[in-house]
């Protein structure tokens, strides 16, 4: 990844055996296993055994789980391409696709072609304002 950190063109991903809700219950342990060995630490030194809590918060953030994801240092993705024509997630990128374009062209992936990127891409174009407004609304909530 520290090779890479300096890119700003396009990123492609392609997810294989992967499951979004393993993906999710994998950060919560992670951030609260974290949170538990802050807080173990921070008591070490406490003979009486009271949580002086300097600056540990018991609250996980979005941004402590966004840390721990399996794609933590990718980008979320714009476009999700779905073949077979499902119009369904199936657990995948649950956490990521937030604020992506799904597209479900009918071939299976084996028969997806130039043409179905291209088709996938100018719907992308055309959602694309509605995509931001969301985003930049959903970043003033948080």
């Amino acid at each position: 990844m520290a090779s890479t950190t300096g890119n700003t063109g396009l990123v492609f991903s392609v997810y294989m055996p992967y499951n979004s809700t393993s993906e999710i219950v994998n950060a919560v342990s992670e951030v609260c296993a974290e949170r538990k060995e802050l807080l173990q630490s921070e008591h070490a030194g406490d003979c009486n055994g009271h949580a002086a809590n300097n600056g540990v918060h018991s609250e996980i953030s979005v941004a402590d789980l966004d840390r721990h994801m399996y794609s933590t240092g990718c980008p979320d993705p714009d476009i999700v391409i779905r073949t077979s024509g499902e119009t369904r997630l199936s657990n995948f990128l649950l956490w990521q696709t937030t604020f992506s374009h799904l597209q479900n062209p009918d071939p299976l992936w084996p028969e997806f072609s130039f043409r179905h990127l291209v088709w996938a891409i100018l719907q992308y174009q055309r959602a694309y304002p509605y995509l931001e407004q969301n985003r930049k609304l959903a970043k003033k909530q948080l």
